[in-house]
């Protein structure tokens, strides 16, 4: 199987969990640890997110990687043409809806003593897993990830199938913040920012 298949057991991540495992840190990113520290709590009593954790079986007070999930979708109806299709290319056998279901990646690390190793890809296809279970209760076609705009980030969701979305980031910025009117449609196509995220999916059905 894997490493986490194998030696790890998954649960949800709560305060009691957090006071009796070892300090947590992916080592790369202190937003995210603090994220896990602390405002991990607020999202999950506000029914925002729900979060998991991996522990070692041999030691269930190492947490070897954490993640949130929530519920998402990608709107269909106003996407530009190209990735438009691409949606309905994926999803011809399906009635052409104005959104189809997904499933967010919210956070996602890992414990720096086991980056390296596998344990991120591994996790990504136990997520998959999780919601092609026949289970599971609500239909979800989609992982969706907000993934850190850097090329690390970028290649490991490419790596386990993920697509961008837009090729363009400023198709992705208009999407995911419509501009209030024309003017400032044309004045942010003008003077495009670089986005600290991209949207990315991977299908399901794949």
């Amino acid at each position: 199987m894997g490493f986490l298949a194998d030696k790890c057991t998954i649960g949800l991540f709560t305060e009691d969990i957090i006071e009796n495992c070892k300090p947590f840190t992916c080592g790369k990113d202190e937003d995210m640890d603090e994220f896990f520290r602390k405002d991990v709590f607020d999202y999950n009593h506000g029914l925002m997110s729900k979060a998991y954790y991996f522990s070692l079986d041999e030691d269930p007070s190492e947490i070897v990687c954490l993640f949130t999930l929530s519920n998402d979708s990608i709107r269909i109806y106003d996407l530009p043409s190209s990735p438009r299709n691409k949606m309905w290319g994926c999803t011809h056998h399906e009635k052409l809806l104005k959104r189809y279901p997904g499933v967010l990646i919210g956070r996602f690390a890992v414990n720096k003593h086991f980056a390296g190793k596998g344990v991120g890809s591994e996790c990504i296809e136990i997520i998959s897993q999780m919601f092609i279970d026949p289970m599971n209760r609500t239909g979800c076609r989609f992982l969706i990830v907000d993934a850190k705009n850097t090329p690390e980030v970028i290649r490991f969701y490419e790596k386990n199938g993920f697509n961008q979305l837009f090729k363009k980031e400023i198709q992705e910025d208009i999407y995911t913040k419509p501009p209030k009117d024309d003017l400032e449609k044309l004045e942010r196509m003008n003077n495009p920012r670089q986005l600290e995220t991209r949207l990315m999916f991977k299908d399901l059905l794949e």
